[in-house]
Protein backbone atom coordinates (compact mmCIF):
# COMPACT_ATOMS: atom_id res chain seq x y z
CA UNK A 1 0.00 0.00 0.00
CA UNK A 2 2.94 2.41 1.02
CA UNK A 3 4.23 1.30 -2.13
CA UNK A 4 1.05 2.44 -3.95
CA UNK A 5 0.87 5.75 -2.08
CA UNK A 6 4.46 6.57 -3.33
CA UNK A 7 3.84 5.99 -6.66
CA UNK A 8 0.92 7.62 -7.09
CA UNK A 9 2.61 10.92 -5.54
CA UNK A 10 5.79 10.57 -7.64
CA UNK A 11 3.49 10.51 -10.79
CA UNK A 12 1.52 13.03 -9.30
CA UNK A 13 4.17 15.10 -9.27
CA UNK A 14 5.74 14.36 -12.60
CA UNK A 15 1.97 15.41 -13.75
CA UNK A 16 2.80 19.16 -11.89
CA UNK A 17 5.95 19.44 -13.46
CA UNK A 18 4.54 18.67 -16.83
CA UNK A 19 1.49 20.48 -16.93
CA UNK A 20 2.23 23.54 -14.83
CA UNK A 21 6.38 23.47 -16.49
CA UNK A 22 6.96 23.91 -12.46
CA UNK A 23 5.25 27.10 -12.23
CA UNK A 24 3.72 25.41 -8.63
CA UNK A 25 7.29 26.04 -7.16
CA UNK A 26 6.52 29.82 -7.92
CA UNK A 27 3.83 29.88 -4.66
CA UNK A 28 1.04 31.65 -5.03
CA UNK A 29 -0.06 34.80 -7.24
CA UNK A 30 -2.59 36.37 -4.57
CA UNK A 31 -2.66 39.81 -4.14
CA UNK A 32 -3.29 41.45 -0.48
CA UNK A 33 -6.41 43.14 -0.05
CA UNK A 34 -9.18 43.92 2.20
CA UNK A 35 -11.43 41.36 1.95
CA UNK A 36 -14.37 41.09 -0.71
CA UNK A 37 -17.81 40.26 -1.68
CA UNK A 38 -18.37 36.86 -4.04
CA UNK A 39 -19.59 37.93 -7.10
CA UNK A 40 -21.62 35.17 -9.58
CA UNK A 41 -19.08 35.03 -12.65
CA UNK A 42 -20.80 32.84 -15.63
CA UNK A 43 -18.31 31.20 -16.77
CA UNK A 44 -15.47 31.58 -14.20
CA UNK A 45 -12.52 28.94 -14.24
CA UNK A 46 -11.88 27.11 -11.26
CA UNK A 47 -8.64 27.87 -10.56
CA UNK A 48 -9.19 31.56 -11.21
CA UNK A 49 -10.33 32.60 -7.57
CA UNK A 50 -10.34 36.04 -8.36
CA UNK A 51 -12.83 35.58 -11.19
CA UNK A 52 -15.49 35.45 -7.75
CA UNK A 53 -13.54 36.27 -4.90
CA UNK A 54 -11.55 39.51 -6.29
CA UNK A 55 -8.77 40.06 -4.63
CA UNK A 56 -9.95 38.58 -1.12
CA UNK A 57 -7.44 35.78 -0.14
CA UNK A 58 -8.80 32.28 -0.29
CA UNK A 59 -5.79 30.49 -0.15
CA UNK A 60 -2.87 29.92 2.81
CA UNK A 61 -0.01 32.59 1.34
CA UNK A 62 2.07 29.76 1.09
CA UNK A 63 0.06 27.34 -1.24
CA UNK A 64 0.98 26.78 -4.30
CA UNK A 65 -0.26 27.89 -7.68
CA UNK A 66 -3.53 26.54 -8.74
CA UNK A 67 -3.86 28.82 -12.14
CA UNK A 68 -5.09 25.67 -14.56
CA UNK A 69 -4.03 23.52 -12.51
CA UNK A 70 -6.51 20.20 -13.04
CA UNK A 71 -8.53 18.82 -9.71
CA UNK A 72 -6.36 15.99 -10.15
CA UNK A 73 -3.19 17.42 -9.07
CA UNK A 74 -4.53 18.74 -5.95
CA UNK A 75 -4.50 15.26 -4.83
CA UNK A 76 -0.78 15.03 -5.00
CA UNK A 77 -1.11 17.28 -1.68
CA UNK A 78 -4.44 16.85 -0.56
CA UNK A 79 -4.60 12.82 0.02
CA UNK A 80 -6.42 11.55 3.26
CA UNK A 81 -3.37 9.78 4.09
CA UNK A 82 -0.53 10.90 6.48
CA UNK A 83 1.89 12.94 5.88
CA UNK A 84 -0.11 14.89 2.95
CA UNK A 85 -2.54 17.81 3.73
CA UNK A 86 -5.51 15.99 3.92
CA UNK A 87 -8.65 15.56 2.20
CA UNK A 88 -10.73 18.48 0.87
CA UNK A 89 -13.63 16.91 1.56
CA UNK A 90 -15.44 18.91 4.12
CA UNK A 91 -13.53 22.60 3.21
CA UNK A 92 -14.39 23.53 0.28
CA UNK A 93 -18.18 24.26 -1.18
CA UNK A 94 -19.69 21.83 -3.53
CA UNK A 95 -19.16 24.72 -6.13
CA UNK A 96 -15.54 24.58 -6.15
CA UNK A 97 -15.76 20.78 -6.49
CA UNK A 98 -17.69 20.70 -9.42
CA UNK A 99 -15.43 23.75 -11.23
CA UNK A 100 -12.64 21.80 -10.57
CA UNK A 101 -13.76 18.49 -12.44
CA UNK A 102 -15.59 20.99 -15.31
CA UNK A 103 -19.09 20.85 -14.46
CA UNK A 104 -19.61 24.81 -15.55
CA UNK A 105 -22.04 26.81 -13.41
CA UNK A 106 -24.90 26.78 -16.40
CA UNK A 107 -25.28 22.80 -16.33
CA UNK A 108 -26.84 23.64 -12.72
CA UNK A 109 -28.08 26.58 -13.30
CA UNK A 110 -29.09 26.61 -16.39
CA UNK A 111 -28.74 29.51 -19.15
CA UNK A 112 -30.49 32.77 -17.20
CA UNK A 113 -28.22 35.73 -16.16
CA UNK A 114 -30.02 35.09 -12.58
CA UNK A 115 -28.70 31.85 -11.59
CA UNK A 116 -31.70 29.47 -11.11
CA UNK A 117 -32.13 27.14 -7.78
CA UNK A 118 -31.25 23.81 -8.22
CA UNK A 119 -33.40 21.12 -7.10
CA UNK A 120 -32.45 17.35 -6.33
CA UNK A 121 -33.68 16.08 -9.44
CA UNK A 122 -30.63 18.47 -11.04
CA UNK A 123 -28.14 16.99 -8.41
CA UNK A 124 -29.78 13.29 -9.44
CA UNK A 125 -29.09 13.65 -13.07
CA UNK A 126 -25.48 12.92 -12.64
CA UNK A 127 -25.08 11.45 -9.27
CA UNK A 128 -27.41 8.92 -10.02
CA UNK A 129 -30.37 8.20 -8.37
CA UNK A 130 -31.35 8.43 -4.54
CA UNK A 131 -31.08 4.61 -4.37
CA UNK A 132 -27.71 4.64 -5.62
CA UNK A 133 -26.55 7.77 -3.75
CA UNK A 134 -27.94 6.09 -0.65
CA UNK A 135 -25.59 2.24 -2.00
CA UNK A 136 -22.63 4.68 -2.21
CA UNK A 137 -22.91 5.69 1.85
CA UNK A 138 -24.12 2.26 2.98
CA UNK A 139 -21.38 1.49 5.44
CA UNK A 140 -21.56 4.91 7.08
CA UNK A 141 -21.25 4.66 10.33
CA UNK A 142 -23.80 4.86 12.63
CA UNK A 143 -26.65 5.66 10.25
CA UNK A 144 -26.53 6.26 6.53
CA UNK A 145 -27.20 10.10 6.21
CA UNK A 146 -28.65 9.55 2.40
CA UNK A 147 -30.90 6.70 3.69
CA UNK A 148 -32.15 8.26 6.89
CA UNK A 149 -35.16 6.58 9.35
CA UNK A 150 -36.92 9.96 9.41
CA UNK A 151 -36.85 10.72 5.16
CA UNK A 152 -35.85 7.77 3.96
CA UNK A 153 -33.86 8.90 0.64
CA UNK A 154 -35.97 11.88 -0.01
CA UNK A 155 -34.00 14.76 2.17
CA UNK A 156 -33.19 17.47 -0.61
CA UNK A 157 -29.61 17.47 -0.81
CA UNK A 158 -29.32 21.40 -0.28
CA UNK A 159 -30.50 20.53 3.41
CA UNK A 160 -26.38 19.20 3.56
CA UNK A 161 -24.42 19.88 0.26
CA UNK A 162 -24.27 23.67 -0.23
CA UNK A 163 -22.90 24.31 -2.89
CA UNK A 164 -22.10 28.33 -2.59
CA UNK A 165 -21.01 28.10 1.54
CA UNK A 166 -19.87 25.48 3.43
CA UNK A 167 -21.56 22.04 3.75
CA UNK A 168 -23.07 21.00 6.63
CA UNK A 169 -24.18 17.97 8.42
CA UNK A 170 -27.83 18.94 9.02
CA UNK A 171 -28.69 15.49 10.94
CA UNK A 172 -26.13 17.41 13.37
CA UNK A 173 -29.26 19.65 14.26
CA UNK A 174 -30.52 16.71 16.85
CA UNK A 175 -28.07 13.84 16.22
CA UNK A 176 -24.12 13.67 16.78
CA UNK A 177 -22.95 11.69 14.22
CA UNK A 178 -19.93 13.81 13.03
CA UNK A 179 -20.31 13.07 9.68
CA UNK A 180 -17.86 14.84 7.00
CA UNK A 181 -20.06 16.44 4.23
CA UNK A 182 -18.84 17.28 0.94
Amino acid sequence: MKNRSKLFSALMILLLLLYGQGSFAQGPRVKKAAPAKVVWVSGAQAWDCAACHRAQIVLPRKHVDIQEMPYVACMVCHLSEEGFAGTLKGKMPGSHLHAFRKVSCAACHGQGKKPAAVAKSRCLVCHGSAAKVALKTQNTKPNNPHDSPHYGTELDCNFCHHQHAGSEDYCAKCHKFNFVVP
